[in-house]
Order: C-alpha cells, then structure tokens, then sequence
C-alpha cells in the first residue's frame, strides 16, 4: 500500500514532488519546534503568545528560503547522499538563527502555568538540532522508499542482481560502491584491498577483507564479479590484483585511470572490462607543462606522417598546447582527411581567438619543391618527423621504396629545416634503430645518422633532437591487433619466438616525450623514455585470450578454447631490443626521461656513404641498398670488416 503510493508520487510531476517536499518541511519545522519546548519545558506544550507564534512563523519560512536558494529541492531525492547533509544543517541553523532574532530581541514572553517568563535560550539551539534531524532523517526515509518501490516493482531484476566486490577502498573505491548500491542490476558485498591497516575495518557500511580472503568470500556470498577501483595503483600491482580474480572464474572489470576521468568520482557506467592497455600500463610520466608550452606556443608547426598513429596523436597534442598553425602532411588522402576532421572537432572547444589554423596537405615529404613551398608559405619554425615505413617483414621484400622513404625523406626535410633556418625539428625513431637487423631499423638510423651530422654543424640554425621509443599500443600495424583479431577469429594466436620481448607504452605517453624532448634538443641527442621491463610477447598474448574470457589449449589444458602456436622470428626480428646505442647516458630536466649523445658520422664522410646509397636506389638495387645500410651501420653493430664502398659522393648534404 505505502510503497505503490510511493510509486505514483514518484511517477508525477517535478513541481508536484516539489509541493510534497516543502509541506513537510513545513511540517516538519513547527513538530521539532513544539519539540523544543516539549524537552525544554519537560511536558507537551504549544505557547499561544502572538510573539512566540509570529517567531515560529519566520523561523518555518526562513529555513524553507534557506532549502530552495541551496538548491535542495533540485535534487533528484532517488539519488539522496551525504553531499546533502551540509546543506541541510545550514538551513537548520539559518531557522534557528531567524527564531533568535525574532522572538529574542523583541523580548517575546510566554505563559506557564500561572506564571509569565521570557522564552528560554535554549529552545533555539534544541528547534536547530530537531529541525536538522527531522529534514535528513525524513528524506532519507523517503529516498530508502523510492528505491525499495523500485525493488519491489522489478522482481525479475532482483532475482538476477549480480553480487559484486570492489577491490580497492580508496576514494574511487567508496564512490563506486555507493553508485553500486543505487543500482538495481548489482548487489555489493565488500571491499578487498591490500593496505593491512585497512583488513577488518568498515568503511562505506562494508568490511574491508585481505586478499587472501577474497575465494572465501566468493564462494559465501556467490560473487559474480570483481570491481578493480585501483587506478593509481603500479603495474605490479595491478597484475596481481587482476591474476587473483581470474583465478577464481570471476569477472573483472575496471574503472579508467585518472587521467580519463579527471573528476576521480565513478560510478557503475565509468566501469570497463579490463583491457590489454590495464595489463600494460606503466606508472604514469607526469609531462613538464613548461616544455611543452615552449615547444608548441604560438608556432607555426609541419607534422610529416599526420595522418599515422602517432602523428596523428602529436597533432592532436599540439592542438591543445595553442600552436599559432598547424601544417599536417601526409601521402595518405584518407589518413590525412580522418585526423583533419578530429583536429576540427577539437579546435570547436577553443576559444576563436586562440584557435590555430589547420592546413592539410596531401603529398609526399620526398618532394623538396613541395616541402620547400610549405616552409615559406606557412612560416613554419618547427617540425615533428613521425613519417616513416616501419612494418619490419614488409620492409624486407621493399629495401628501396622503404630505404627511399625513410633515409631520402628525412635527408629532404633535414637539409630544408638547415636551408630555411627553422628553430626546432624533431625526428621520431623508434628502439629497432639499436644495433638493427633489419631494413627498417637500419634505414631509421641511418636517418638518426643524418640529424646527428647536421647537427654538429659548426653554426647550424636549427636545434636537432631524436626521441626513440619501443612498441606503442594499438598503433596501426601492432601486436595487439593481430592477437586480437586471431582471438576473435577463434585461433591460434602466433607468436613468434617463447622468449621474445618487446618495450610498450601508450600513444600519449610517447607524443609528450616527443613534444618535450624536442623543447630539450640542441645537437642531434637522443631522447629516451625510462621505459620500464620489457614484456613477454607470449605473457601478452595468453593475457589477452583470458581477458577474451577463454583459456589457453597446451598441454597442461587439452580443452582450453585458443592455442598459442610459435612461428619463428621473421625476417630482420630480434628476440629483444635496446634503447641505447651506447651505455653513457645523461639525466635531463625530466626525471623520467634520458639522453644520449651518441656515436655519430662527420658530415663529409656521411656524404660518401649516402652518394653510393643514391646510386643503388636509382638503380632499384636491393643488393647494392642492403650492402650501403650495412656499411652505415657497422660500427654500431661491432663489425671489423664493414663492406668496401664502391662510389663516391653524388652530392653534398651541405645547403
């Protein structure tokens, strides 16, 4: 009876729910303060005395202007929290406040018994205390109600509730499990953190339990899934937590890291399955603001490979660091047309005034007219170099056009930022530049090669920088959209080697190394993220088919649901990479982030070796390529035997 009333108040209008609440806050007022005297006066008592009757009148009205300026009948009584409780006691006071002002001062006299006497003091602080109580405690009542109506009304919803646990009691933690409890789907049963002191304790009315408890605690309360509220927890710790839950055939998810979520509230619509981007996620690298801005403020800006995974990610990251215009350059119409259309629903947020001008161009940074004409045209000062073939197979059966692309094209660039005399230009290479074994990693540091040249140039005008890094994370072409189609596919996932590791980090942890080290650049250093233990491609890979929610088929699980099969290094594959050509390495502004100035070509000798390279890619020789990669990069590997050159320099790379 009681709860079908409940839902058809709560099925009428706002205004209609509003009238309910302000007469019983009316009410309200005048029961705790006839309260007040009751307790004061020790027996049932109403003062009929004008004075009294006209004070209660003003106290009733001014704490009900106090609920409506503090917004109190706005809000959505369903959703009632302790965020109210100050707003309350505030129009509490204010009641007992105008009660005090009124009857007080105008010396308003009351009649006991036979006897007359002055209204007692203490009645305003006992009508403040009632008052406070009767406004919580009767919207409380009424919210507990609304959602019991809720409850009751959906049976079938209440028998499927689905038994959660929130692992984590911290503040994401306490935020979520209160968004748990309003939810009709979920049924909350505990915290479960790895802080000691906490173990035993209750916070949010639940028990906080060690981790070692958490099987018992599933088994007794049927758990269904587990909550991750830890997202400023370490890597370290993140892998444990989640590889204790899937243990226990329970489901994981998660809520995002601060950083997607700047607000640190959560509730059960922020929460996600735990993602491959969780497993590998490192300690976060605060950037430098300062860097940044001095790298991007009020600049006339050329990104080369706009359009790629990272390029595109640089763009973006500028665009909010106000550069004065951006200059995006790609070969790819459609790349270059898909991160135009981003940067132009980005730019809607900034003010006009402060909006940069975006120009896209399609074409090739091999043409040096066209580049030429971009430098002048825009006034361009600064230049990110992200363009770059990179697909390690697929470059060993293309030696020229990717040997063409990634050394001729940087040597194109290079030359112009010297000739045009731009202030800053930053080359990305990437970890298999290292000791290379393959075409792509030998043309990206014969093009580190070229930088460091000009670089220590007596008098050059333009502050060169190279930012190297490992693996990035769903970038076009990576491991993780491989292993995540062949999951989807049903199997197998391959990998190619038990042992082999690879350096990963995230799209935007690596375009702020980017943007800051080219604010630190000066004479070709190499800039490199302390990146952290490298990851077993095979431990990915497993991780990923059990976040699938499948198990792994070998030997030990003959019926699990994907097979890992091993495949052998590809051409040009390394088991494991490095960051550094040499070991002597220098600190840098950033505490996460190190230099190198490393083992370089002076520039006339670098001329002979890139004269003969021109003449084996105007001749499409792969042989003649691979022999001149070779030569370049032999000191690096440790050879005392480098292939003899066979031409002399075509021409200078001096401008």
């Amino acid at each position: 009876m009681i709860l079908d009333l409940v839902r058809r108040a709560s099925a009428a209008e706002r205004a209609s729910k509003q009238r309910i609440l302000l007469a019983y806050d009316i009410v309200a007022s005048g029961v705790a303060l006839w309260a007040a005297f009751w307790i004061r006066l020790g027996e049932p008592y109403w003062p009929w005395s004008l004075g009294v009757i006209g004070g209660a009148l003003v106290s009733i009205s001014a704490a009900v202007l106090a609920l409506h300026q503090l917004h109190v009948y706005r809000i959505v009584l369903r959703y009632f929290d302790m965020r109210i409780v100050s707003r309350l006691m505030v129009a509490a006071t204010v009641a007992a406040a105008a009660w005090v002002l009124t009857v007080y001062l105008a010396r308003s006299s009351m009649v006991v018994g036979d006897v007359r006497i002055m209204v007692p003091r203490s009645v305003a602080f006992i009508y403040g205390g009632f008052l406070f109580m009767l406004l919580f405690l009767g919207r409380y009542a009424m919210a507990w109600l609304l959602r019991e109506s809720v409850r009751v009304e959906d049976v079938t919803a209440q028998r499927e509730k689905r038994k959660v646990a929130i692992y984590g009691a911290n503040a994401a933690g306490i935020s979520l499990a209160d968004s748990v409890r309003k939810n009709p789907q979920y049924s909350f049963c505990g915290f479960v953190d790895d802080d000691k002191a906490l173990h035993g304790q209750i916070v949010a009315g639940a028990r906080i339990h060690p981790p070692e408890r958490l099987p018992e605690l599933a088994r007794r309360e049927q758990l269904k899934e587990v909550f991750l509220a830890i997202p400023n927890a370490s890597r370290t710790q993140r892998l444990a937590a989640i590889a204790r839950v899937r243990q226990l055939n329970l489901q994981v998810k998660t809520v995002p890291a601060p950083e997607e979520i700047v607000s640190g509230r959560f509730t059960v619509s922020d929460v996600r399955p735990i993602d491959v981007n969780d497993l590998l996620r490192r300690e976060p690298v605060e950037p430098l603001t300062p860097l940044i801005r001095e790298a991007v403020q009020d600049r006339s800006i050329l990104i080369t490979g706009a359009g790629g995974s990272i390029g595109s990610e640089i763009c973006r990251q500028i665009l909010r660091g106000k550069p004065r215009k951006l200059v995006l350059l790609d070969h790819s119409e459609y790349s270059l047309y898909h991160i135009d259309q981003q940067l132009a629903e980005l730019a809607e947020g900034i003010d006009a005034e402060e909006r940069p001008e975006v120009v896209p161009i399609v074409g090739s940074m091999l043409n040096e007219s066209l580049v030429r004409s971009l430098i002048r045209a825009h006034g361009v000062d600064t230049v990110y170099h992200a363009a770059a073939y990179k697909h390690v197979p697929l470059l060993e059966h293309n030696e020229v056009i990717g040997v063409e692309n990634n050394v001729i094209g940087t040597l194109v660039l290079a030359r112009l930022a010297v000739e045009e005399k731009l202030t800053r230009f930053t080359m990305i290479s990437t970890d298999k530049a290292v000791r290379p074994e393959s075409v792509m990693g030998a043309s990206k540091r014969v093009a580190e090669l070229i930088i460091q040249a000009l670089a220590h140039e007596p008098n050059c005008p333009t502050r060169f920088g190279i930012v190297r890094f490992g693996n990035v994370l769903d970038s076009s072409g990576s491991v993780v959209q491989r292993f995540r189609s062949q999951i989807a596919a049903g199997g197998p996932v391959t990998v190619t080697h038990p042992d082999v590791t690879r350096f990963f980090m995230s799209i935007p942890e690596a375009t702020q190394l980017v943007l800051q080290a080219s604010a630190m650049a000066s004479r070709g250093e190499v800039f490199v993220l302390d990146m952290g233990d490298s990851i077993r491609i095979a431990d990915l890979a497993k991780h990923m088919i059990s976040l699938s929610g499948m198990t792994v088929r070998d030997d030990e699980n003959p019926a699990g649901d994907i097979e890992i099969v091993y495949v052998g290094l590809r051409p040009g594959e390394k088991l494991f990479e490095e960051l550094f050509v040499g070991e002597h390495t220098a600190p840098t502004e950033h505490p996460r982030i190190r230099k190198a100035s490393e083992r370089y070509l002076p520039l006339d000798k670098l001329q002979v070796h890139l004269g003969g390279l021109r003449r084996s890619l105007g001749e499409g020789s792969a042989l003649g390529v691979r022999a001149m990669l070779q030569a370049l990069i032999a000191e690096d590997k440790g050879d005392p035997d480098p292939p003899k050159l066979k031409w002399v320099a075509q021409e200078s790379l001096q401008p």
